[in-house]
């Protein structure tokens, strides 16, 4: 039992003083999964993966020992898609595009599959991750011109007499996981590659998730810029028609590059890093 908790006391030391902190910042591309669009696919309906929006990321990353880290993660960037992508019929005839402003914080756990520490000899690994985070959102669709706000138009008639759906929230909690590849680049500098997939807790990423409303109607009670947005590729109307498939959340894709500097001064990193 001493030895137990001998080699426990040892092993908790180790982990304490070979931590250290890292600064990174880095840039994805973004590839979504929802109702609109098509995943993997460009405008020119070739297949593959392909992000197609851009983000960047700030994250301050703590390392505990050689395979165990977690980090704070800030992203900042888009997501979009369009029914034009598509091959079937009903997206094309849907002709639904948007963009969506996103926001995202989350806090991760890393584990490295080999010993890793920068500026060490084990100066690669590659890691799996998951966490939690919360994401505020905003859908946008490009109309004469410019940029509109959907979920304020109400496109499938939220708050409108045509409807008895509320408008949908700005924020839902998020599970980021994935993997990727990590290198040191010296003492005090890595960098890290990965993908990542986040799983959302709503379908309105893309701003369609229910069934039509009557844009005429919805013209009356609102605008003219809501009714076009409700229903782009002018399908002809009826009552439960539907627009969305609102038993799938939504999905996004990040995949990109990640500079880290360390903090940690030198002479105060444990000697086994």
């Amino acid at each position: 039992m001493k030895k137990v908790l001998f080699y426990f006391l040892l092993f908790g030391s180790f982990s304490l003083h070979a931590q250290f902190y890292e600064l990174g910042a880095g840039g994805s591309g973004t590839l979504f999964h929802g109702d609109v669009g098509a995943v993997g696919t460009n405008a020119q309906g070739g297949y593959g993966f392909l992000p197609n929006q851009p983000a960047g990321q700030i994250t301050l990353r703590r390392q505990y020992n050689w395979h165990w880290s977690t980090r704070m993660n800030y992203y900042r960037g888009y997501v979009g898609a369009s029914d034009a992508w598509a091959k079937d019929d009903f997206k094309l005839n849907r002709d639904i595009a948007f963009r969506t402003e996103l926001t995202e914080f989350s806090y991760m756990t890393e584990f490295n599959f080999w010993p890793y520490g920068t500026g060490t000899k084990f100066k690669r690994s590659f890691y799996v991750f998951a966490g939690l985070g919360l994401t505020f959102y905003n859908p946008q669709g490009f109309y004469q011109d410019q940029w509109h706000n959907l979920r304020e138009l109400g496109t499938e008639g939220q708050q409108t007499d045509l409807s008895d759906q509320l408008f949908y929230g700005n924020t839902t909690l998020t599970v980021p996981f994935g993997l990727g590849y990590r290198q040191s680049l010296g003492r005090d500098f890595s960098m890290t590659a990965e993908i990542g997939w986040r799983r959302y807790g709503t379908d309105y990423m893309d701003d369609t998730s229910g069934d039509y409303v009557d844009a005429a109607a919805l013209e009356e009670e609102r605008n003219p810029v809501a009714a076009y947005f409700s229903n782009p590729g002018n399908v002809t109307y009826s009552n439960g028609l539907a627009r969305g498939t609102a038993e799938q959340a939504d999905w996004t894709i990040f995949a990109g590059l990640t500079l880290f500097y360390n903090l940690s001064p030198r002479d105060e990193r444990c000697s086994g890093f």
